[in-house]
């Protein structure tokens, strides 16, 4: 009896607990405390403390983003509002539950620029953020922002690298847009905090790689210049050729699938003297972004990668100036307002000064033969002008003109053993460069739209041209033998973009334009006057045609959650040439996770769409290559991409770790047929002497890097294969293509010592390229040349299959060290650099010589880039 009316009490004293445990009001007491967690985490803790059960629809109702906690013993109702209302929801008691919706607060769209104080230039990726709602944006390429706020926003906080923070009140912010003006920091170099390559990734948009002012100052100085290409092609699965070639090669592809824009308009050559230098004067780049992977929609024709590349505007206040000369290179720099706080000016030039000091730098003796001597320059030169008409108006123009020149000349008479002709006061010429101009407006229609129209013109071309004096052996007749060769491509660009900003979770981005190609692929006039016989000029190739591209895109970047972002897009466009449409509609897809602990994960899939192709030849490292149209029978080159990465930051920010795997194909790339080239191949009917087919390039990427501290630098490392496949070229059998490089290793280090000095190296390993060879040779049985011996006959080589040889390996030491020191009016440095530090011979090109007299060949290793040691001098003020 009593053990049963025990067991009566005992369920009556847990009834009456529970009931009590469900009896709560506004006024208890609560105490929650979590670090870094989820909203719902928060709920969960409630709920199995106090028995307090949440109510929420996972459709309207955001309990993703993560939060930090600590209330102590605070009335229920003021802690609830501590903890949902700066993220916009409301909560009500019903029953006994809390049902939980999204306040409809009346919001406010604030819209602006985010400026340097000092200078007025635009900072592009500034950004702007609200510390109570946990929301923010970034400013796009013209410093131009937009986010929408709860209208009891207290402020923003706006940043940048560089900068001291800057605070935005929005009670006091005008319905215009308005002008964050940010003081950059007064530190010196050495304690600069510079957030590198992956911690830029982890705060922007999927997949893209953004190189600031500051991150770029941070490169190693190769040659007095921290380039902005060079800093791309150590970056894993980015390539640069041939040492001297001074391509870009992402992923396995060709340097013709790199879409590379300076200030929206395409570059078709981006490197000065065979690659030591790119065609962007560092010094007035203001920003670049890179993406090998997750193209956003608003970017198209190419299949491999994009560079855009934005030039500094000008001061709107005080005149700058630059200037730096050393052994290679002299240029200068000026900027400074036309009226104050209205118009602004840029103008920048460079001009090597090779041919002057190095005349037998750059060519093998063996190659051009006694008496050779050769020279090389390059000259570039930049101009912007950027004028505000009102706060909601702005135009923007820019030009860019560049050449390089190598020429070769045979001073003393020469006997070739192949072809026993004496050569006296012979000359070749290359000649090549581009030449761009570009108008931009601005257009600020309201606080949540933007606008940009661009009209913009690109030309690239190259010529080559020679005159050889020869004379056949056992006659006294002469003869003069000359030909040129050139090629040209223009285009012309009309687009219009839009920026539409919602709410700060969506960015859309739509637009339109159409292009205009006009294309010369080659040119070739030959004369030859024998014997006293007048010249015969012949010429061929002389043809021109047009294709015109429609483009249309529209795309989001949206977070989708508190920890996913998305880039969600679809590019569209048509191209007519000769008569024939093609059309093609692109989808893209990019995302970003971020996981707990600072890992992040990424991955996209994209179809891009080439309308263009490069007539390339495989055995040579100088500019020749065509470019041509697509035709009735070469279709557009078309490509799908899938990608797939994790990246990990420490708990301090000092180092990174990413690693990405990816897998292309690539369908009606072509390649010239059996031994045709650009010297051959250009005509009206140049479809007739290639092939099309198909490729494909997968491979893997790590990058290792130490972001903070006196010593700083990366590791990156690519394991990659990249091949094609033709129906007629190698008997139809799959072949590694001319950019296959199976590893290669980047090793970048720079270290601060005291003040003034910087010290930096980079080293760099590249396995060897694929290369063909014949496998046998034979005299044929024909006339001979009126050049040869009559007792010699041609010699025919039988080529085995494509591309089955490698080159030799790669490798090369650049090592540098700046000296700075900062004056009262005036900043100067010194830079002692070494090109190619241990002389390394790599491989520009391979020939096969004959020695008649040795009755032998031999395959020659041409190096043009031996040590090159550099001092320069340079001035800030």
């Amino acid at each position: 009896m009593k053990s049963l009316f025990g067991r009566f009490l005992l369920g009556m004293l847990l009834i009456s607990i529970s009931v009590r445990a469900s009896e709560w009001d506004w006024r208890m007491k609560i105490s929650v405390a979590v670090k870094d967690q989820p909203l719902e985490t928060v709920c969960t803790i409630l709920e199995e403390q106090y028995g307090i059960h949440f109510s929420y629809s996972r459709n309207i109702v955001d309990l993703s983003p993560r939060v930090t906690v600590n209330i102590q013993n605070k009335p229920l109702k003021k802690a609830l509002e501590e903890i949902f209302n700066p993220f916009n929801i409301s909560f009500t008691r019903i029953g006994e539950q809390i049902v939980l919706t999204v306040r409809n607060h009346p919001t406010y769209t604030i819209s602006g620029y985010v400026q340097d104080f000092r200078s007025g230039e635009k900072l592009i990726g500034a950004t702007v953020y609200s510390p109570i709602q946990h929301v923010g944006t970034t400013t796009n390429q013209f410093g131009f922002f937009s986010i929408t706020l709860p209208r009891d926003t207290s402020g923003l906080f706006v940043s940048y690298i560089g900068y001291e923070s800057g605070r935005l009140s929005v009670k006091k912010a005008e319905r215009g847009p308005v002008i964050v003006l940010l003081q950059p920091r007064n530190f010196l170099p050495e304690i600069v905090v510079v957030d590198t390559i992956r911690q830029q990734m982890e705060q922007s948009a999927v997949n893209r790689l953004n190189l600031s002012p500051a991150d770029m100052k941070s490169m190693p100085r190769l040659l007095g210049e921290a380039d902005v290409m060079r800093a791309m092609m150590s970056l894993p699965g980015v390539s640069g050729g041939l040492d001297g070639g001074g391509s870009l090669s992402v992923r396995g592809g060709s340097p013709d699938q790199n879409l590379v824009l300076l200030d929206g308009t395409p570059i078709f050559n981006t490197s000065h003297l065979f690659g030591i230098f790119s065609v962007f004067n560092p010094d007035i780049v203001k920003n670049a972004d890179f993406y090998k992977g997750a193209f956003p929609a608003r970017y198209g024709g190419r299949l491999s990668s994009i560079v855009d590349i934005s030039l500094k505007d000008g001061d709107m206040q005080q005149y700058h100036g630059e200037a730096a000369i050393g052994l290679i290179a002299a240029k200068a720099m000026v900027e400074g307002p036309l009226k104050k706080g209205k118009t602004s000016f840029l103008v920048s030039g460079r001009r090597s000064h090779t041919d002057m000091m190095m005349n037998d730098l750059f060519v093998n003796n063996a190659a051009g033969g006694p008496g050779s001597k050769a020279y090389v320059y390059f000259y570039d030169a930049n101009v912007k002008v950027n004028h505000i008409f009102s706060p909601k108006d702005r135009i923007y123009f820019s030009a860019y003109v560049g050449q390089d020149k190598l020429s070769v000349r045979w001073l003393e008479g020469a006997t070739d053993g192949a072809s026993a002709a004496y050569f006296g006061d012979s000359r070749s010429n290359f000649l090549w460069g581009n030449y761009t101009s570009t108008l931009r407006w601005n257009h600020v229609f309201g606080p949540k739209m933007f606008a940009n129209a661009t009209a913009n013109y690109s030309q690239y071309y190259f010529s080559t041209d020679y005159k050889y004096n020869y004379k056949p052996v056992n006659t006294l007749d002469t003869g003069v033998l000359s030909g040129k060769y050139y090629s040209r491509i223009q285009n012309a660009v009309g687009k219009i973009d839009f920026e539409y900003r919602p709410q700060p979770r969506h960015t859309i981005k739509f637009g339109m334009g159409a292009v205009t190609h006009i294309f010369a692929p080659g040119v070739s006039v030959f004369e030859d006057n024998a014997n006293g016989q007048p010249a015969v000029d012949t010429t061929y190739g002389d043809i021109t045609s047009v294709g015109q591209e429609l483009f249309l895109y529209g795309e989001d970047e949206w977070r989708a959650l508190h920890n996913l972002w998305l880039n969600i897009g679809v590019h569209a466009s048509g191209f007519l040439v000769d008569g024939r449409f093609y059309h093609s509609v692109q989808p893209r897809l990019g995302a970003k996770y971020k996981l707990p602990r600072r890992w992040i994960l990424n991955g996209s899939y994209t179809h891009m769409t080439q309308y263009l192709h490069l007539l390339s030849n495989n055995g040579a490292n100088l500019p020749t290559d065509l470019w041509v149209p697509s035709s009735g029978d070469v279709r557009p080159m078309f490509s799908r991409q899938a990608s797939f990465g994790i990246s990990k930051t420490s708990r301090r920010g000092m180092y990174a770790m990413s690693v990405e795997t990816y897998y292309k194909t690539m369908d009606h790339v072509i390649e010239y047929k059996g031994t045709a080239s650009p010297f051959n191949g250009a005509g009206r009917d140049w479809d007739d002497v290639v092939d099309v087919g198909r490729g494909r390039s997968y491979g893997g990427e790590l990058l290792l890097e130490k972001k903070r501290g006196t010593t700083r630098g990366w590791i990156g490392y690519t394991l990659a294969w990249s091949d094609r496949t033709f129906p007629s070229v190698n008997n139809g059998k799959t072949f590694p293509y001319k950019y296959d490089r199976r590893h290669d290793l980047e090793v970048v280090v720079t270290q601060r010592l005291g003040k003034h000095w910087e010290l930096s190296a980079n080293w760099e390993y590249a396995s060897g390229t694929p290369l063909s060879l014949p496998t046998a040779s034979y005299e044929g049985i024909g006339d001979p040349s009126p050049y040869d011996p009559p007792q010699n006959d041609p010699i025919i080589d039988h080529m085995g299959d494509r591309n089955t040889y490698r080159t030799t390996p790669m490798h090369r030491l650049d090592v540098s060290a700046t000296y700075t020191k900062k004056k009262k009016l005036w900043t100067k440095s010194w830079t002692f650099s070494l090109y190619n530090a241990y002389n390394q011979p790599n491989p520009f090109f391979y020939t096969i010589v004959t020695d008649r007299e040795k009755q032998e060949r031999y395959l020659a290793e041409v190096s043009i880039l031996p040590i090159l040691p550099s001092v320069t001098y340079a001035i800030k003020f």
